[in-house]
């Protein structure tokens, strides 16, 4: 029986996924830390910038208008003596110098801002990059995470109703064992499925080697539930197959039964180690469990006989029969035709005779028959 299982190319393929994940987020985790480092560095430097960008202004301001005033006074046509013209121009020269700082400040400015700005914007592009895939990343791995746990949840199901049909299974064959048993216990006997066909098998816990199904707790305990009792109910059906349970011939009625009889030639009380189940002559018997024939032929007082070793202690006979069609030391099997309904040997008409034992002691058929 087949049991739905993720494929091992789709778990190798989520944990590829997981490590990716893994290594990417590490990496966003690391430029998120770097852009933010170089965003408050640029912060800061621009505050400084700022500053000195104000108080050159002010300079400039101070410097235009002592600009504004020597032109003033040129223009109003003070007296040009030669104190005055010195001071103007060491006035002159100071402007200029402050003028060539005001130009150089700014265009050190400029270039600096675009540069800071520049860093600031790549910092901020990184980390919005690194952001985006980090959130493209999750969301692909939540649809891989949703698929894997929709299929966990679709073999849940199938791992349960397939526990329930072995379970169900095996409840039937225990049904029928204890049937059998009920009679078995009446000659102090007992018979267990299992004693045998666990001998030589091999079992144990079930763990899977793959990991994406071992972190599934419950998924793996359900696993380990399912094959348990798979494994079971193959035993049970294995071991039911050398129990011969259920009707040998198709049609019949019980003419006699197991026990002390009336013997139907003398009329004496005699010992019947088996049931009479007749039936039309030419009707196929068929063996109810498999085994190997160890007799095949005629036998006193049975006519035509055949004997089968079923194995666990098992043994059938069919007598009387009309033909027979197997021979000694041929492996059959359960629900084969072993011959037909006839009335050879001391029979008073068509009818199978019908013998079950067990580890060597005569059972009544009847109980393996309605075992069925």
């Amino acid at each position: 029986m087949k049991v739905f299982k993720i494929s091992p190319r789709l778990q190798w393929t989520v944990f590829a996924v997981l490590v990716g994940l893994g290594v990417w987020m590490a990496h966003s985790y690391q430029m998120y830390s770097v852009s933010d480092r170089i965003i408050s560095y640029q912060e800061r430097k621009l505050g400084e910038t700022r500053s000195a960008y104000v108080d050159l202004m002010s300079d400039f301001v101070t410097v235009h208008k002592n600009i504004s005033a020597l032109v003033e006074d040129f223009g109003k046509g003070a007296e040009k003596k030669p104190e005055n013209v010195d001071e103007y121009l060491k006035r002159a020269e100071v402007i200029e110098e402050k003028i060539r700082q005001i130009t150089a400040q700014e265009d050190w400015i400029n270039e600096k801002d675009l540069s800071k700005k520049s860093a600031l914007k790549d910092a901020l592009i990184h980390r919005d990059v690194a952001i985006e895939e980090k959130k493209l990343l999750e969301q692909k791995v939540a649809h891989l995470e949703e698929m894997v746990s929709s299929l966990q949840a679709f073999e849940m199901d199938i791992l349960k109703k397939v526990e329930s049909i072995s379970n169900k299974d095996i409840d039937k064959i225990k049904t029928t064992i204890s049937s059998v048993n009920g009679e078995l216990k009446k000659r102090g006997k007992y018979f267990n499925p299992l004693a045998n066909s666990k001998k030589n098998s091999k079992g144990g816990v079930y763990i899977p080697d793959n990991p994406a199904l071992g972190q599934n707790e419950e998924l793996m305990q359900q696993v380990t539930k399912t094959f348990t009792a798979i494994d079971d109910s193959s035993y049970y059906r294995e071991a039911m197959k050398h129990v011969p349970v259920g009707k040998p011939v198709w049609t019949y009625w019980l003419s006699s039964p197991f026990g002390k009889r009336s013997d139907p030639f003398n009329a004496k009380s005699a010992a019947h180690k088996g049931v009479d189940l007749a039936s039309n002559k030419g009707n196929k018997i068929k063996t109810m469990a498999a085994g190997k024939v160890t007799r095949a032929g005629n036998a006193t007082g049975y006519g035509k006989l055949v004997e089968i070793d079923h194995g666990n202690g098992f043994k059938t006979k069919y007598g009387h029969m009309n033909k027979i069609y197997v021979q000694r030391g041929e492996e059959v099997a359960m629900g084969q035709a072993i011959g037909e309904v006839g009335n050879t040997g001391r029979s008073t008409g068509p009818h199978l005779h019908y013998e079950v034992l067990y580890d060597g002691v005569h059972m009544d058929p009847m109980a393996f028959i309605k075992a069925k």
